[in-house]
Protein backbone atom coordinates (compact mmCIF):
# COMPACT_ATOMS: atom_id res chain seq x y z
CA UNK A 1 0.00 0.00 0.00
CA UNK A 2 1.33 3.50 -0.62
CA UNK A 3 1.02 5.95 2.04
CA UNK A 4 1.41 9.90 1.79
CA UNK A 5 2.18 12.38 4.12
CA UNK A 6 0.76 16.02 4.70
CA UNK A 7 2.33 18.44 6.84
CA UNK A 8 0.04 21.40 8.01
CA UNK A 9 1.84 24.19 9.38
CA UNK A 10 1.03 27.88 10.35
CA UNK A 11 1.35 30.21 13.18
CA UNK A 12 0.23 29.33 16.17
CA UNK A 13 -3.89 29.57 16.41
CA UNK A 14 -3.79 29.91 12.62
CA UNK A 15 -6.36 27.10 12.28
CA UNK A 16 -4.27 24.05 11.82
CA UNK A 17 -5.52 21.72 13.65
CA UNK A 18 -8.89 22.21 12.96
CA UNK A 19 -8.14 21.56 9.32
CA UNK A 20 -6.00 18.55 10.22
CA UNK A 21 -9.09 17.13 12.16
CA UNK A 22 -11.52 17.54 9.31
CA UNK A 23 -9.17 16.34 6.87
CA UNK A 24 -8.74 13.01 9.56
CA UNK A 25 -11.98 12.95 9.52
CA UNK A 26 -13.19 13.11 5.70
CA UNK A 27 -10.05 10.70 4.33
CA UNK A 28 -9.85 8.58 7.53
CA UNK A 29 -6.16 9.43 8.07
CA UNK A 30 -3.78 9.04 11.10
CA UNK A 31 -3.19 12.28 12.86
CA UNK A 32 0.46 13.32 14.17
CA UNK A 33 0.84 16.21 16.58
CA UNK A 34 3.75 17.55 16.40
CA UNK A 35 2.96 19.55 19.94
CA UNK A 36 3.06 15.80 21.63
CA UNK A 37 6.69 15.83 20.61
CA UNK A 38 7.95 18.44 22.98
CA UNK A 39 10.73 17.25 24.60
CA UNK A 40 10.30 16.20 28.30
CA UNK A 41 10.85 18.02 30.78
CA UNK A 42 10.16 16.62 34.17
CA UNK A 43 14.20 17.11 35.20
CA UNK A 44 13.50 20.69 35.37
CA UNK A 45 11.40 21.90 38.11
CA UNK A 46 8.04 24.13 37.11
CA UNK A 47 8.77 27.37 37.45
CA UNK A 48 11.64 26.75 35.34
CA UNK A 49 9.81 25.20 32.33
CA UNK A 50 7.45 27.98 32.67
CA UNK A 51 10.31 30.42 31.52
CA UNK A 52 11.50 28.17 28.55
CA UNK A 53 10.54 29.51 24.93
CA UNK A 54 8.32 26.88 23.71
CA UNK A 55 7.95 28.34 20.21
CA UNK A 56 11.51 27.24 19.29
CA UNK A 57 12.28 24.43 17.15
CA UNK A 58 14.64 22.98 19.30
CA UNK A 59 12.18 22.33 21.35
CA UNK A 60 10.76 19.71 19.59
CA UNK A 61 12.37 16.03 19.49
CA UNK A 62 12.18 16.19 16.12
CA UNK A 63 14.29 13.09 15.12
CA UNK A 64 11.65 11.13 17.01
CA UNK A 65 8.90 12.67 15.14
CA UNK A 66 10.31 12.44 11.89
CA UNK A 67 11.31 8.75 13.01
CA UNK A 68 7.76 7.80 13.78
CA UNK A 69 6.39 9.34 10.50
CA UNK A 70 8.66 7.12 8.50
CA UNK A 71 7.52 4.23 10.55
CA UNK A 72 4.25 5.07 10.17
CA UNK A 73 4.84 5.68 6.23
CA UNK A 74 6.34 2.10 6.28
CA UNK A 75 3.73 0.62 7.53
CA UNK A 76 4.37 0.39 11.35
CA UNK A 77 2.47 1.48 14.62
CA UNK A 78 4.38 3.92 16.69
CA UNK A 79 4.50 4.67 20.35
CA UNK A 80 3.90 8.36 20.33
CA UNK A 81 4.47 10.53 23.48
CA UNK A 82 1.23 12.45 24.89
CA UNK A 83 2.36 16.25 25.86
CA UNK A 84 0.63 17.86 28.90
CA UNK A 85 0.52 21.47 28.61
CA UNK A 86 -1.04 22.26 31.94
CA UNK A 87 2.83 21.29 33.29
CA UNK A 88 4.61 21.92 30.46
CA UNK A 89 6.04 18.17 30.15
CA UNK A 90 5.24 14.97 28.49
CA UNK A 91 2.57 12.48 30.25
CA UNK A 92 4.29 9.32 31.62
CA UNK A 93 2.28 7.08 28.89
CA UNK A 94 2.12 6.90 25.41
CA UNK A 95 -0.24 6.24 22.63
CA UNK A 96 -0.50 3.44 20.17
CA UNK A 97 -0.53 4.93 16.64
CA UNK A 98 -1.29 2.89 13.84
CA UNK A 99 -0.45 3.73 10.34
CA UNK A 100 -2.76 4.38 7.42
CA UNK A 101 -2.72 5.53 4.21
CA UNK A 102 -2.73 8.92 4.59
CA UNK A 103 -0.46 10.18 7.86
CA UNK A 104 -1.18 13.84 8.89
CA UNK A 105 1.56 15.74 10.59
CA UNK A 106 -0.25 18.75 12.14
CA UNK A 107 1.65 21.69 14.09
CA UNK A 108 4.05 24.52 14.39
CA UNK A 109 7.15 22.80 13.01
CA UNK A 110 5.86 20.44 10.87
CA UNK A 111 7.56 22.33 7.99
CA UNK A 112 10.96 23.30 9.90
CA UNK A 113 12.86 20.14 9.82
CA UNK A 114 14.55 19.03 6.44
CA UNK A 115 13.84 15.55 6.61
CA UNK A 116 10.38 15.25 8.18
CA UNK A 117 9.98 18.08 5.16
CA UNK A 118 11.38 15.28 2.96
CA UNK A 119 8.67 12.72 3.81
CA UNK A 120 5.77 14.41 2.91
CA UNK A 121 3.86 14.54 -0.23
CA UNK A 122 1.71 17.41 0.46
CA UNK A 123 2.71 20.43 2.70
CA UNK A 124 0.17 22.99 3.79
CA UNK A 125 0.59 26.10 5.40
CA UNK A 126 -2.51 27.78 7.16
CA UNK A 127 -2.29 32.04 7.08
CA UNK A 128 -4.10 34.05 9.83
CA UNK A 129 -3.34 37.24 10.69
CA UNK A 130 -1.22 38.21 14.15
CA UNK A 131 -4.28 39.83 15.86
CA UNK A 132 -6.39 36.67 14.82
CA UNK A 133 -4.34 34.31 15.99
CA UNK A 134 -3.77 36.15 19.45
CA UNK A 135 -7.22 36.46 20.25
CA UNK A 136 -7.80 32.44 19.77
CA UNK A 137 -4.66 31.97 21.75
CA UNK A 138 -6.22 34.03 24.84
CA UNK A 139 -9.26 32.12 24.76
CA UNK A 140 -7.71 28.50 24.11
CA UNK A 141 -4.72 28.70 26.60
CA UNK A 142 -6.63 30.52 29.69
CA UNK A 143 -9.63 27.90 28.75
CA UNK A 144 -7.97 24.86 28.53
CA UNK A 145 -3.81 25.63 29.49
CA UNK A 146 -4.39 27.24 33.01
CA UNK A 147 -2.88 30.40 31.68
CA UNK A 148 -3.96 34.22 32.44
CA UNK A 149 -5.25 36.81 29.77
CA UNK A 150 -1.99 38.70 30.80
CA UNK A 151 0.45 35.60 30.87
CA UNK A 152 -0.56 34.58 26.93
CA UNK A 153 -0.58 38.02 25.62
CA UNK A 154 3.07 38.70 27.42
CA UNK A 155 4.47 35.18 25.95
CA UNK A 156 2.71 36.19 22.46
CA UNK A 157 4.57 38.99 22.28
CA UNK A 158 8.05 37.74 23.85
CA UNK A 159 8.38 34.30 21.99
CA UNK A 160 5.57 33.74 19.88
CA UNK A 161 5.88 36.45 17.25
CA UNK A 162 9.66 36.76 17.02
CA UNK A 163 9.98 32.84 16.63
CA UNK A 164 7.35 32.99 14.07
CA UNK A 165 9.04 35.64 11.84
CA UNK A 166 12.70 33.79 12.55
CA UNK A 167 10.81 30.23 12.05
CA UNK A 168 7.69 29.78 11.16
CA UNK A 169 6.79 32.28 8.35
CA UNK A 170 9.93 31.16 6.73
CA UNK A 171 9.40 27.64 6.72
CA UNK A 172 6.39 28.16 4.62
CA UNK A 173 8.27 28.32 1.65
CA UNK A 174 8.23 24.24 1.54
CA UNK A 175 4.69 24.62 1.45
CA UNK A 176 2.87 22.95 -1.59
CA UNK A 177 -0.29 24.96 -0.64
CA UNK A 178 -1.18 27.72 1.30
CA UNK A 179 -4.69 28.34 2.76
CA UNK A 180 -6.30 31.13 4.84
CA UNK A 181 -7.33 30.05 8.05
CA UNK A 182 -9.49 33.19 8.71
CA UNK A 183 -12.45 31.34 8.13
CA UNK A 184 -13.49 27.96 9.78
CA UNK A 185 -11.20 25.34 8.20
CA UNK A 186 -13.52 22.36 7.82
CA UNK A 187 -13.87 20.04 5.08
Amino acid sequence: MRRIAIAIAGASCSGKTTLAESISRTLGATLIRVDDYYRPLDDICYADRCRINFDHPDTIDHERLTADVRALLDGQAVEAPVYDFTRHTRFEYTERVEPNSVIIVEGLFALCYPALVELCDVRIFVEAPHEVCLERRIVRDVASRGRTEEEVTERYHQDVLPMYEQHIGPSGAFATVRVSGVNRLEL
